[in-house]
């Protein structure tokens, strides 16, 4: 049987600490063809040193850039410098590292599928020198509904880019549109989310390396917190807009894009979204709606507060 191609899209900025070693757990993994697109957004460490060695392989290509931020470098990957014909595509972070089965046992899960699909799993949370601190991320997470409603789904935001990986048919349908200064998964995934299918995988297949430089925040291990401890917290993430997620500019880009390709209600709430931020009337109207909801009747009440909390205040 043929291995299948996959396209790995990296972005690097000043990785020189862990990159060689994530670079490495790319090109080993087993049963799959890969080929390694990394664009470079303007490091001014020895980043672009290790990548040059790298570059004279004939699976990797090596751009270097300007520096337009990672929102701008991964979105610029996926709609520019891609490569055409592959048959799967995923994105890949500077500094984790892939167990040598994870892209195989991503196409074994999604691979059954001729719609645009999108494949994402879960991760193990490592120390800095790849110790694995014991547990995953969406242990720390409340339940999550994969089939819940669309509107659901794109308010309980859940995805990293670091797992995800889709078919050629999801590739056509991003390509359909492309928006600007929103991270790459939080964009894939709501695209998949209202016009394609997710599988999710439980099992992990990564070490999700946490440390001093890293830009994105997770979870980590929960504590015990008095109740004016929680009330504190909360406020906190409040304050720094952190349950956002950009929840308005991915409704606003979804309608932009894909109007047409929408069901009736979708558009119907989406446009309630992607307008939410300073109106009370269309907050209200979500509220009442019945729609504005996390994805699980189990999740703990201070997780559902907290979303409602969002539209009043990260709305403002």
């Amino acid at each position: 049987m043929k291995m299948k191609k996959i396209n790995v899209l990296m972005s690097t900025y000043n990785g020189e600490d862990y990159l060689k070693t994530q670079i490495d757990s790319i090109l080993d993994q087993r049963g799959v063809e890969v080929f390694l697109t990394i664009r470079d957004d303007g490091s001014v460490d020895k980043t672009i040193d290790i990548l040059r060695d790298y570059a004279e392989l004939n699976n990797v290509e090596v751009i270097k850039g300007n520096n337009i931020g990672f929102k701008e470098s991964f979105l610029t990957l996926l709609y520019e410098l891609r490569k055409p014909n592959f048959d799967f595509y995923a994105f890949s972070d500077q500094d984790d590292f892939w167990l040598p089965q994870k892209l195989k046992k991503s196409v074994n899960m999604i691979d059954v599928s001729e719609e645009p699909t999108l494949y994402i799993g879960n991760r193990i949370v490592a120390d800095g020198q790849l110790k694995s601190l014991g547990y995953c991320v969406y242990d720390q997470y409340p339940p999550y509904d994969w089939h819940a409603s669309h509107i659901s789904r794109i308010i309980d935001f859940r995805g990293a880019g670091c797992t995800e990986m889709w078919n050629a048919e999801g590739q056509l349908l991003l390509e359909r549109y492309r928006p600007h200064d929103i991270p790459h998964d939080e964009w894939v995934t709501a695209v998949f989310t209202c016009l394609g299918q997710i599988f999710f995988d439980n099992d992990a297949y990564l070490l999700y390396r946490r440390h001093q430089h890293t830009v994105t925040v997770t979870a980590t291990k929960k504590q015990r917190r008095s109740i004016l401890g929680k009330a504190r917290k909360t406020i906190s993430i409040l304050a720094e807009k952190k349950l956002s997620q950009n929840v308005d500019l991915r409704c606003k880009y979804l309608l932009d894009g894909y109007s047409r390709m929408l069901s009736e209600e979708d558009r119907k709430y989406l446009t309630y979204l992607a307008r939410y931020r300073g109106r009370i009337l269309v907050k209200l109207k979500l509220l009442l709606s019945g729609q504005f909801k996390v994805t699980s009747k189990d999740a703990p009440i201070t997780y559902k507060v907290q979303k409602v909390l969002m539209l009043l205040t990260n709305g403002l």
